[in-house]
């Protein structure tokens, strides 16, 4: 099987298309794309850790062809207008999961919020880069590509999200017999000036694979500091002008792309987070604004998914559930209990992580033919989801809900030997753990396994 992967700029979400190898080695897919360039991710158990890049035109066909060679080396070719060369795209993913994994284990929970945001711009972020992208590998517009993508996850990752990176680094820096409990300096709105170094208005950061630019333009209007209303029926015109009066000047700029993208996204989070549908008076700002251009006709195509998924709210509830009162070794045996009787499948996941909001996706097919099923659905997390964000997240998935401690949440990840997320545990009616797994199974195979349970 083989699997692509293209981030939406506009709807901000990842689609995901599979197709089976076909006997004489050729695949194919055919895949909607919402920007005039789009680069994905090709992805197969063949490739083991390594996913094969490639770019999409609407309109246009790309071939391509990937091979070992006799090393046992990963290669592929393309032919596309964008313009890559043949080792790039194997490299693309490597490189930037060679970024991601490049961290720092200085403690810098010393420093003011403003100190700090010097030091990663300047000189953190820089030595990253540097270690990370190897030039002799890639070529300069792969480079350039692939810069763009490592950027904006470090300003998401690091800079944006400052009070989780600084308590992570503290657990992870501390010296030994410090308390694990540590309240971060809170930035103050002047903080976030570093917003202007990273030219949010680069229309290339829409065509790049990882769905790093969504990410920030969702943490963007998610950012209690930042002050960005909710987009609700307001004119479009309207919500832009408060916007820029609250953020034109840390982002360096009040016009361009970058603010046509923010409307579209915040859309989105209607659409992600609540699964709710435009109202009317929304779909006219829409057509308003953008015109016939695009972007509105992506919006109101995604509105009419929507629709349809919005039933399932209904199936499972959202219920957001107080953290039993128990020692950490018998906290999965308390949690457990409150649904004897009854099916349970809890689902190990975070905010941030990628698999685990796919996977959720797919699970929707689960949910909707078993909604009729004696079955609870739980999802545990931790605090390296950030709580106002997994309240709103929650809002979409349904099912029961808990927001564990590190402590605890790093107890029962050890105790079940699960290594990542997102991973499964699967107990039966009586409360007897039946199966456990990590990576999502697939559909077919989540249903196998809960009606087993069911029998």
């Amino acid at each position: 099987t083989l699997i692509l992967a293209i981030q939406n700029p506009v709807t901000a979400e990842e689609s995901t298309f599979k197709t089976q190898l076909g006997e004489d080695g050729s695949f194919h897919f055919e895949v909607p794309v919402e920007c005039n360039v789009n680069i994905g991710l090709i992805g197969s158990e063949i490739f083991q850790d390594n996913a094969v890049g490639v770019a999409l035109i609407p309109g246009k066909e790309t071939k391509m062809e990937i091979l070992y060679d006799e090393t046992g080396d990963l290669k592929a070719d393309m032919v596309s207008s964008l313009g890559l060369a043949s080792g790039d795209l194997p490299n693309f993913y490597k490189m930037f999961i060679k970024f991601i994994e490049d961290r720092y284990s200085e403690p810098f929970y010393t420093m003011t919020p403003e100190d700090f945001s010097h030091l990663a711009i300047k000189k953190l972020m820089v030595e990253r880069l540097k270690r990370s992208i190897n030039d002799s590998i890639l070529s300069g517009k792969a480079k350039n590509y692939i810069t763009d993508e490592c950027k904006l996850k470090y300003l998401n990752g690091s800079l944006l999200t400052y009070h989780d990176y600084i308590a992570r680094n503290y657990r992870n820096t501390k010296p030994k017999g410090e308390p694990d409990n540590f309240t971060p300096q809170e930035p103050k709105r002047s903080y976030y000036a570093f917003l202007k170094d990273f030219n949010l208005g680069n229309p290339q950061y829409l065509y790049n694979g990882m769905g790093t630019y969504t990410e920030v333009l969702q943490t963007i209007l998610s950012n209690e500091k930042l002050n960005i209303p909710a987009i609700k029926d307001t004119p479009i015109q309207d919500w832009l002008k408060e916007v820029k009066k609250n953020i034109a000047d840390l982002i360096g700029s009040d016009k361009g792309l970058f603010y046509d993208l923010l409307v579209a996204n915040a859309y989105a989070r209607q659409f992600n987070n609540e699964l709710k549908p435009l109202s009317d008076k929304q779909k006219e700002n829409i057509r308003s604004y953008f015109k016939d251009e695009e972007i509105a006709k992506i919006l109101l195509r995604k509105n009419e998914e929507v629709i349809k998924l919005e039933a399932e709210k209904n199936y499972f509830k959202t219920n957001i559930n107080t953290t039993p009162a128990v020692p950490k070794e018998e906290l999965m045996k308390a949690i457990i209990s409150k649904y004897k009787g009854k099916a349970v499948v809890v689902d190990f996941w975070a905010t941030w992580c990628g698999p685990c909001m796919n996977a959720m996706t797919e699970t929707r097919d689960v949910k909707r033919e078993l909604h009729d099923k004696n079955i609870a659905f739980v999802y545990i997390t931790n605090v390296s989801s950030p709580k106002k964000l997994w309240e709103e997240k929650i809002n979409s998935i349904g099912g029961e809900h808990y927001y564990l401690s590190q402590d605890e949440w790093v107890y029962i990840m050890g105790k079940f030997g699960f290594e990542g997320i997102p991973s499964y545990l699967f107990y039966d009616p009586k409360g007897v753990m039946k199966n456990k797994v990590t990576a999502y199974p697939g559909s077919e195979k989540m249903k196998k396994m809960i009606k087993e349970l069911l029998d």
